[in-house]
């Protein structure tokens, strides 16, 4: 995986992911979780070309964005379907599609499908219950 800084990773409107860095930031997080936390650094998927991330880490734990425009819908669908991710919070909402999911390791999980974004948020380090539906909140309203 390799990181940047965080800026537009497109050539222009609609051509790409939303830049997931402008979609949470660290005050949003330290409010969640109390912790010093570092500013998101932009990363690229190696094996998703479409697909971009923004990473924020403490020593409590992370707090990871993905987000990709490209079959964004067939992404979407296709993480909802997947059986290792049951069983599923709705969250869907008006304009959007969306769940949540805690896997058995406690990192929680949210996925939003908005228009021809997809945007997947994962938060580890066993946050309080509901942290990430919080931040997936947050996330939607900053999508297009």
């Amino acid at each position: 995986m390799a990181t940047t800084s965080c800026g537009p990773a497109s050539d222009g409107p609609g051509s790409g992911p939303v830049p997931p860095c402008s979609l949470l930031t660290v005050p949003e997080i330290r409010a969640a979780i109390d912790a010093a936390w570092s500013p998101g650094r932009q990363q690229v998927s190696e094996g998703d070309t479409d697909a971009i991330g923004c990473a924020f880490s403490s020593p409590k734990g992370f707090v990871i964005l993905w987000s990709s425009a490209q079959d964004a819908e067939a992404g979407y669908r296709s993480s909802r379907a997947a059986p290792t991710q049951q069983p599923q919070q709705d969250l869907s909402g008006v304009g959007y599609e969306g769940y949540a999911y805690t896997s058995p390791g406690n990192v929680q999980e949210v996925h939003l499908l908005k228009g021809d974004a997809y945007v997947s948020v994962a938060v580890g380090a066993g946050a309080p219950p509901g942290t990430a539906r919080h931040f997936g909140d947050l996330v939607v309203a900053g999508l297009p």
